[in-house]
Protein backbone atom coordinates (compact mmCIF):
# COMPACT_ATOMS: atom_id res chain seq x y z
CA UNK A 1 0.00 0.00 0.00
CA UNK A 2 1.41 3.38 -0.98
CA UNK A 3 1.93 5.87 1.84
CA UNK A 4 1.02 9.49 1.17
CA UNK A 5 3.40 12.20 2.30
CA UNK A 6 2.75 14.20 5.44
CA UNK A 7 3.32 17.34 3.40
CA UNK A 8 2.26 17.71 -0.20
CA UNK A 9 5.18 17.88 -2.60
CA UNK A 10 5.54 21.45 -3.89
CA UNK A 11 5.43 21.82 -7.64
CA UNK A 12 8.68 22.94 -9.27
CA UNK A 13 9.07 23.96 -12.91
CA UNK A 14 10.82 21.17 -14.80
CA UNK A 15 13.89 23.29 -15.55
CA UNK A 16 14.29 24.17 -11.86
CA UNK A 17 13.86 20.54 -10.84
CA UNK A 18 16.43 19.48 -13.42
CA UNK A 19 18.81 22.18 -12.22
CA UNK A 20 18.47 20.86 -8.67
CA UNK A 21 19.13 17.28 -9.83
CA UNK A 22 22.19 18.43 -11.82
CA UNK A 23 23.57 20.21 -8.76
CA UNK A 24 23.20 17.13 -6.57
CA UNK A 25 24.73 14.81 -9.18
CA UNK A 26 27.56 17.22 -9.90
CA UNK A 27 28.39 17.36 -6.20
CA UNK A 28 27.87 13.65 -5.59
CA UNK A 29 31.49 13.13 -4.56
CA UNK A 30 31.21 15.93 -1.98
CA UNK A 31 28.03 14.32 -0.63
CA UNK A 32 29.81 10.99 -0.46
CA UNK A 33 32.75 12.48 1.45
CA UNK A 34 30.43 14.09 3.99
CA UNK A 35 28.55 10.81 4.33
CA UNK A 36 31.73 8.77 4.91
CA UNK A 37 32.80 11.12 7.69
CA UNK A 38 29.36 10.84 9.31
CA UNK A 39 29.33 7.07 8.79
CA UNK A 40 32.62 6.74 10.66
CA UNK A 41 30.92 8.11 13.79
CA UNK A 42 28.08 5.57 13.81
CA UNK A 43 28.35 2.78 16.38
CA UNK A 44 27.71 -0.04 13.88
CA UNK A 45 29.56 -3.20 12.91
CA UNK A 46 31.30 -3.37 9.48
CA UNK A 47 28.45 -5.31 7.87
CA UNK A 48 25.86 -2.78 8.99
CA UNK A 49 28.01 0.14 7.82
CA UNK A 50 28.36 -1.47 4.39
CA UNK A 51 24.59 -1.97 4.20
CA UNK A 52 23.63 1.63 5.00
CA UNK A 53 26.45 2.85 2.74
CA UNK A 54 24.73 0.99 -0.12
CA UNK A 55 21.47 2.72 0.79
CA UNK A 56 23.05 6.18 0.80
CA UNK A 57 24.80 5.59 -2.51
CA UNK A 58 21.48 4.69 -4.09
CA UNK A 59 19.59 7.65 -2.55
CA UNK A 60 22.15 10.24 -3.68
CA UNK A 61 23.44 8.55 -6.83
CA UNK A 62 20.02 7.82 -8.34
CA UNK A 63 18.11 10.88 -7.15
CA UNK A 64 17.60 11.95 -10.76
CA UNK A 65 15.23 8.97 -11.03
CA UNK A 66 13.06 10.44 -8.27
CA UNK A 67 12.32 13.60 -10.26
CA UNK A 68 10.60 11.76 -13.12
CA UNK A 69 9.94 8.21 -11.95
CA UNK A 70 9.43 8.39 -8.22
CA UNK A 71 7.52 5.09 -7.96
CA UNK A 72 10.45 3.26 -9.54
CA UNK A 73 12.91 5.10 -7.30
CA UNK A 74 10.87 4.18 -4.22
CA UNK A 75 10.40 0.56 -5.25
CA UNK A 76 14.09 0.06 -6.00
CA UNK A 77 15.01 1.59 -2.66
CA UNK A 78 12.60 -0.66 -0.75
CA UNK A 79 14.01 -3.68 -2.55
CA UNK A 80 17.51 -2.64 -1.52
CA UNK A 81 16.34 -2.21 2.06
CA UNK A 82 14.76 -5.68 1.96
CA UNK A 83 18.02 -7.20 0.73
CA UNK A 84 19.73 -5.93 3.91
CA UNK A 85 16.90 -6.90 6.24
CA UNK A 86 19.00 -9.50 8.03
CA UNK A 87 21.56 -6.93 9.26
CA UNK A 88 19.63 -3.65 9.54
CA UNK A 89 16.68 -2.57 11.60
CA UNK A 90 14.30 0.20 10.61
CA UNK A 91 15.90 2.78 12.88
CA UNK A 92 19.18 2.49 10.97
CA UNK A 93 17.40 2.86 7.63
CA UNK A 94 15.59 5.98 8.87
CA UNK A 95 18.89 7.35 10.15
CA UNK A 96 20.32 6.93 6.65
CA UNK A 97 17.37 8.72 5.03
CA UNK A 98 17.60 11.61 7.50
CA UNK A 99 21.35 11.97 7.02
CA UNK A 100 20.90 11.87 3.24
CA UNK A 101 18.40 14.74 3.45
CA UNK A 102 20.69 16.80 5.69
CA UNK A 103 23.77 16.35 3.49
CA UNK A 104 21.96 17.04 0.21
CA UNK A 105 20.23 20.09 1.67
CA UNK A 106 23.64 21.38 2.74
CA UNK A 107 24.82 21.15 -0.87
CA UNK A 108 21.73 22.97 -2.16
CA UNK A 109 22.14 25.76 0.40
CA UNK A 110 25.73 26.30 -0.71
CA UNK A 111 24.99 26.20 -4.43
CA UNK A 112 21.48 27.66 -4.66
CA UNK A 113 20.75 30.73 -2.60
CA UNK A 114 17.81 31.88 -4.67
CA UNK A 115 14.49 32.98 -3.15
CA UNK A 116 12.94 29.57 -3.98
CA UNK A 117 15.37 27.56 -1.82
CA UNK A 118 12.58 27.01 0.71
CA UNK A 119 10.45 25.29 -1.94
CA UNK A 120 13.38 23.08 -2.88
CA UNK A 121 13.83 22.18 0.76
CA UNK A 122 10.17 21.17 0.99
CA UNK A 123 10.53 19.04 -2.14
CA UNK A 124 13.53 17.21 -0.70
CA UNK A 125 11.89 16.85 2.72
CA UNK A 126 8.71 15.45 1.17
CA UNK A 127 10.80 12.91 -0.77
CA UNK A 128 12.63 11.79 2.39
CA UNK A 129 9.48 11.65 4.49
CA UNK A 130 7.68 9.53 1.90
CA UNK A 131 10.56 7.05 1.81
CA UNK A 132 10.65 6.93 5.62
CA UNK A 133 6.92 6.22 5.80
CA UNK A 134 7.19 3.49 3.17
CA UNK A 135 10.06 1.82 5.01
CA UNK A 136 8.17 1.97 8.31
CA UNK A 137 5.01 0.58 6.70
CA UNK A 138 6.85 -2.32 5.08
CA UNK A 139 8.37 -3.23 8.45
CA UNK A 140 4.95 -4.08 9.85
CA UNK A 141 2.85 -5.32 6.95
CA UNK A 142 4.95 -7.85 5.05
CA UNK A 143 3.16 -11.14 5.75
CA UNK A 144 5.68 -13.16 3.73
CA UNK A 145 8.40 -12.61 6.33
CA UNK A 146 8.79 -15.09 9.16
CA UNK A 147 8.79 -13.95 12.79
CA UNK A 148 12.54 -14.49 12.94
CA UNK A 149 13.18 -12.48 9.79
CA UNK A 150 11.08 -9.58 11.04
CA UNK A 151 12.75 -9.48 14.46
CA UNK A 152 15.41 -6.87 13.56
CA UNK A 153 12.75 -4.55 12.15
CA UNK A 154 10.78 -4.61 15.37
CA UNK A 155 13.58 -2.66 17.00
CA UNK A 156 11.81 0.38 15.57
CA UNK A 157 10.03 0.57 18.92
CA UNK A 158 13.30 1.71 20.48
CA UNK A 159 13.58 4.77 18.23
CA UNK A 160 9.93 5.44 17.53
CA UNK A 161 9.38 8.20 20.15
CA UNK A 162 12.26 10.32 18.81
CA UNK A 163 11.26 9.62 15.20
CA UNK A 164 7.69 10.72 15.90
CA UNK A 165 8.98 13.86 17.62
CA UNK A 166 11.15 14.77 14.63
CA UNK A 167 8.28 14.18 12.19
CA UNK A 168 6.00 16.39 14.28
CA UNK A 169 8.68 19.08 14.52
CA UNK A 170 9.14 19.03 10.75
CA UNK A 171 5.40 19.59 10.33
CA UNK A 172 5.58 22.58 12.70
CA UNK A 173 8.59 24.04 10.89
CA UNK A 174 7.13 23.62 7.42
CA UNK A 175 3.85 25.30 8.39
CA UNK A 176 5.64 28.33 9.85
CA UNK A 177 5.14 31.11 7.32
CA UNK A 178 7.48 33.70 8.80
CA UNK A 179 10.82 33.71 10.55
CA UNK A 180 9.11 34.87 13.76
CA UNK A 181 6.65 31.97 13.64
CA UNK A 182 9.45 29.50 13.02
CA UNK A 183 11.57 30.71 15.93
CA UNK A 184 8.77 31.05 18.48
CA UNK A 185 7.32 27.65 17.54
CA UNK A 186 10.78 26.05 17.71
CA UNK A 187 11.49 27.38 21.21
CA UNK A 188 8.11 26.20 22.50
CA UNK A 189 8.29 22.79 20.80
CA UNK A 190 11.83 21.91 21.88
CA UNK A 191 11.21 23.11 25.43
CA UNK A 192 8.09 21.00 25.83
CA UNK A 193 9.27 17.88 23.98
CA UNK A 194 12.57 17.78 25.86
CA UNK A 195 10.71 17.77 29.17
CA UNK A 196 12.02 21.21 30.14
CA UNK A 197 9.88 23.97 31.68
CA UNK A 198 11.54 27.13 30.32
CA UNK A 199 13.32 28.05 27.13
CA UNK A 200 14.97 31.19 25.74
CA UNK A 201 16.54 31.84 22.34
CA UNK A 202 19.45 34.23 21.85
CA UNK A 203 20.80 35.47 18.52
CA UNK A 204 24.54 35.75 18.01
CA UNK A 205 26.46 38.03 15.66
CA UNK A 206 29.93 36.62 14.85
CA UNK A 207 30.86 40.01 13.41
CA UNK A 208 30.28 41.99 16.59
CA UNK A 209 30.49 38.98 18.95
CA UNK A 210 27.28 40.10 20.62
CA UNK A 211 24.44 38.02 22.06
CA UNK A 212 20.88 39.33 21.99
CA UNK A 213 17.74 37.75 23.49
CA UNK A 214 14.88 37.40 21.00
CA UNK A 215 12.26 34.74 21.91
CA UNK A 216 11.24 32.68 24.92
CA UNK A 217 8.80 30.11 26.32
CA UNK A 218 7.49 30.42 29.89
CA UNK A 219 9.86 33.34 30.48
CA UNK A 220 8.89 37.01 30.15
CA UNK A 221 10.11 37.85 26.65
CA UNK A 222 10.62 41.50 27.58
CA UNK A 223 13.21 40.38 30.15
CA UNK A 224 14.91 38.15 27.60
CA UNK A 225 15.11 40.98 25.05
CA UNK A 226 16.91 43.16 27.57
CA UNK A 227 19.82 40.74 27.46
CA UNK A 228 22.54 42.14 25.19
CA UNK A 229 26.07 41.04 25.96
CA UNK A 230 29.48 40.46 24.44
CA UNK A 231 30.24 36.74 24.24
CA UNK A 232 33.32 37.30 26.40
CA UNK A 233 31.03 38.34 29.27
CA UNK A 234 29.31 34.92 29.31
CA UNK A 235 31.85 32.09 29.75
CA UNK A 236 29.13 29.45 29.27
CA UNK A 237 28.36 30.73 25.77
CA UNK A 238 32.05 30.93 24.88
CA UNK A 239 32.42 27.30 25.99
CA UNK A 240 29.38 26.22 23.96
CA UNK A 241 30.79 27.84 20.80
CA UNK A 242 34.08 25.95 20.91
CA UNK A 243 34.22 22.76 18.86
CA UNK A 244 31.34 21.12 17.02
CA UNK A 245 29.25 19.96 19.97
CA UNK A 246 25.63 21.06 19.76
CA UNK A 247 24.51 20.47 23.34
CA UNK A 248 26.21 21.43 26.61
CA UNK A 249 24.95 20.81 30.12
CA UNK A 250 26.00 23.12 32.94
CA UNK A 251 25.24 21.53 36.30
CA UNK A 252 26.18 24.75 38.14
CA UNK A 253 25.14 27.71 36.04
CA UNK A 254 26.66 30.24 38.44
CA UNK A 255 30.13 29.10 37.39
CA UNK A 256 29.56 29.95 33.72
CA UNK A 257 26.97 32.74 33.59
CA UNK A 258 26.99 36.28 35.06
CA UNK A 259 25.68 36.34 38.62
CA UNK A 260 23.12 39.07 37.92
CA UNK A 261 21.45 36.81 35.33
CA UNK A 262 21.70 33.81 37.66
CA UNK A 263 19.80 35.80 40.31
CA UNK A 264 17.35 37.47 37.93
CA UNK A 265 16.22 34.22 36.29
CA UNK A 266 16.88 31.91 39.23
CA UNK A 267 19.34 29.73 37.32
CA UNK A 268 20.79 26.52 38.76
CA UNK A 269 21.30 23.79 36.15
CA UNK A 270 21.18 24.84 32.50
CA UNK A 271 21.08 23.03 29.15
CA UNK A 272 22.37 24.96 26.12
CA UNK A 273 22.11 24.12 22.42
CA UNK A 274 24.02 25.95 19.69
CA UNK A 275 22.40 26.87 16.38
CA UNK A 276 24.87 26.95 13.50
CA UNK A 277 24.74 28.09 9.89
CA UNK A 278 25.81 26.07 6.84
CA UNK A 279 29.46 26.89 7.60
CA UNK A 280 29.11 25.60 11.18
CA UNK A 281 29.38 29.16 12.50
CA UNK A 282 27.32 29.79 15.67
CA UNK A 283 24.32 32.04 15.01
CA UNK A 284 22.22 31.44 18.10
CA UNK A 285 21.81 29.68 21.43
CA UNK A 286 18.82 27.97 22.99
CA UNK A 287 18.87 27.81 26.79
CA UNK A 288 16.63 25.31 28.61
CA UNK A 289 15.98 24.61 32.27
CA UNK A 290 13.45 23.39 34.84
CA UNK A 291 12.29 26.80 36.09
CA UNK A 292 15.35 27.17 38.27
CA UNK A 293 15.23 23.70 39.82
CA UNK A 294 18.42 21.57 39.64
CA UNK A 295 18.25 18.71 37.13
CA UNK A 296 20.47 16.17 35.39
CA UNK A 297 19.33 15.28 31.83
CA UNK A 298 19.78 11.72 30.62
CA UNK A 299 21.46 10.73 27.35
CA UNK A 300 18.10 10.37 25.59
CA UNK A 301 17.16 13.98 26.42
CA UNK A 302 20.52 15.30 25.21
CA UNK A 303 20.26 13.37 21.95
CA UNK A 304 16.67 14.51 21.44
CA UNK A 305 17.59 18.18 21.88
CA UNK A 306 20.54 17.74 19.51
CA UNK A 307 18.34 16.21 16.79
CA UNK A 308 15.60 18.80 17.17
CA UNK A 309 18.03 21.74 17.04
CA UNK A 310 19.63 20.22 13.93
CA UNK A 311 16.23 20.16 12.18
CA UNK A 312 15.54 23.75 13.22
CA UNK A 313 18.92 24.85 11.82
CA UNK A 314 18.11 23.33 8.42
CA UNK A 315 14.73 25.03 8.27
CA UNK A 316 16.16 28.30 9.61
CA UNK A 317 18.77 28.42 6.84
CA UNK A 318 16.13 28.04 4.14
CA UNK A 319 13.92 30.66 5.81
CA UNK A 320 16.80 33.15 5.99
CA UNK A 321 17.51 32.68 2.27
CA UNK A 322 13.83 32.97 1.38
CA UNK A 323 12.72 36.40 0.31
CA UNK A 324 9.33 35.96 -1.36
CA UNK A 325 7.85 39.07 -2.97
CA UNK A 326 7.14 41.60 -0.23
CA UNK A 327 5.82 44.99 -1.20
CA UNK A 328 8.75 47.37 -1.06
CA UNK A 329 8.45 50.12 1.48
CA UNK A 330 8.39 53.70 0.23
CA UNK A 331 11.81 55.31 0.17
CA UNK A 332 10.46 57.99 2.49
CA UNK A 333 9.56 55.42 5.17
CA UNK A 334 12.93 55.99 6.83
CA UNK A 335 14.76 59.28 6.92
CA UNK A 336 18.24 59.46 5.42
CA UNK A 337 19.78 59.43 8.91
CA UNK A 338 17.67 56.40 9.94
CA UNK A 339 18.73 54.51 6.82
CA UNK A 340 22.32 55.41 7.59
CA UNK A 341 22.00 54.05 11.11
CA UNK A 342 20.24 50.89 9.89
CA UNK A 343 23.14 50.31 7.47
CA UNK A 344 25.63 50.69 10.31
CA UNK A 345 23.63 48.21 12.42
CA UNK A 346 23.75 45.78 9.49
CA UNK A 347 27.51 46.29 9.31
CA UNK A 348 27.76 45.16 12.92
CA UNK A 349 28.45 48.45 14.68
CA UNK A 350 27.36 49.02 18.28
CA UNK A 351 25.16 51.93 19.36
CA UNK A 352 28.17 53.57 21.01
CA UNK A 353 30.27 53.28 17.84
CA UNK A 354 27.41 54.63 15.71
CA UNK A 355 27.14 57.66 17.99
CA UNK A 356 30.88 58.33 17.85
CA UNK A 357 31.00 57.95 14.05
CA UNK A 358 28.03 60.26 13.42
CA UNK A 359 29.06 62.71 16.18
CA UNK A 360 25.83 62.25 18.13
CA UNK A 361 25.29 60.95 21.66
CA UNK A 362 24.85 57.24 22.33
CA UNK A 363 21.35 58.02 23.62
CA UNK A 364 20.41 59.79 20.37
CA UNK A 365 21.77 56.90 18.33
CA UNK A 366 19.65 54.50 20.40
CA UNK A 367 16.57 56.66 19.80
CA UNK A 368 17.19 56.56 16.04
CA UNK A 369 17.53 52.79 16.22
CA UNK A 370 14.26 52.52 18.16
CA UNK A 371 12.54 54.69 15.54
CA UNK A 372 13.80 52.35 12.80
CA UNK A 373 12.34 49.31 14.57
CA UNK A 374 9.02 51.08 15.05
CA UNK A 375 8.73 52.24 11.43
CA UNK A 376 9.66 48.82 10.04
CA UNK A 377 7.28 47.15 12.51
CA UNK A 378 9.85 44.69 13.79
CA UNK A 379 10.81 43.63 17.31
CA UNK A 380 14.60 43.61 17.24
CA UNK A 381 17.66 44.63 15.25
CA UNK A 382 18.25 41.33 13.40
CA UNK A 383 14.67 41.51 12.05
CA UNK A 384 15.19 45.17 11.09
CA UNK A 385 18.31 44.30 9.11
CA UNK A 386 16.54 41.38 7.40
CA UNK A 387 13.58 43.57 6.42
CA UNK A 388 15.85 46.43 5.35
CA UNK A 389 17.74 44.10 3.01
CA UNK A 390 14.54 42.70 1.51
CA UNK A 391 13.13 46.18 0.89
CA UNK A 392 16.33 47.57 -0.56
CA UNK A 393 16.79 50.13 2.20
CA UNK A 394 20.32 48.88 2.89
CA UNK A 395 22.83 46.68 1.13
Amino acid sequence: MRISTFLSTPLLPQHELQQMMDTIIRNYEDCLRSWKIRLSTFNLDPEQKKAIHDLFQFLAGRIDLASSYFSEYEENFLQLVASHRSVLHVGQVLLTIGTFEEIVMGVLLQKHRQPDIHTRYRWLHSLSLTLACSVTRSAYTDPSESEQEQAPLKELKNVDPLLQTIIRLDEVLMTSHTLEELLTASVRFITERSGMERGALFWYSPLTRTIEGIYSHQVDVSDIRRVREMDSNIPGIAKAMNGDRTVFFFREAQLYFPMHYVKQFGLTSLLTATLRDENRTPVGFLLLDQSGKPFDPDAQTLEGVKKMVSRVCLSLRSKLYESGNPSPAPVSLLTQREQEILQMIADGHSTKHIGETLHISEHTAAEYAHSVLKKLKVKNRPEAVSKGLKQGLIR
